[in-house]
């Protein structure tokens, strides 16, 4: 077993559903809002309760995510519906979601650029649309990113 990043990673959760990766970033205040599946909706993926302490700052962003080079990554996955698998070819870095359970990922990316994230578990009539970009770029692009939404 591998031990989890030291240092600074950054955290960041995605929720699948068929066919969708949403992406969740704490605020400004490095803590996740809560959340809830009474408030899901279609503007709503995750069902985040912006009035809880610290939900107001949260950004939710469907099929895009952004990371910071050559900084430890810790994705924390679930799913809403079906199982599906978080896969990044580029980075060999691949995790089953399943409905109900909490799993990691942790990773660093090392080189700049757009890579795709895919679902590599057979998933419903939809699977194949099942993809989301991940911008790698240096930390104060990631920061001025976060600070843009």
């Amino acid at each position: 077993t591998t031990a989890r990043p030291d240092g600074n990673p950054v955290v960041i959760r995605v929720v699948a559903e068929q066919f969708a990766w949403n992406v969740h970033y704490p605020g400004a205040d490095g803590h996740f809002g809560d959340t809830s599946l009474s408030l899901v909706s279609d503007t709503n993926p995750i069902g985040l309760d912006r009035s809880s302490p610290f939900g107001k700052d949260d950004l939710v962003t469907p099929g895009e995510l952004h990371l910071p080079v050559n900084r430890p990554v810790i994705i924390e996955l679930s799913s809403k519906d079906v199982i599906h698998s978080f896969g990044i070819p580029a980075m060999r870095v691949k995790q089953d979601v399943i409905p109900g359970l909490r799993s990691s990922v942790w990773f660093t990316p090392t080189m700049a650029g757009q890579f795709e994230v895919v679902c590599s578990q057979l998933c419903g009539v939809g699977h194949y649309r099942m993809r989301a970009v991940i911008t790698v770029e240096s930390d104060d692009a990631f920061r001025q990113f976060l600070r843009g939404q």
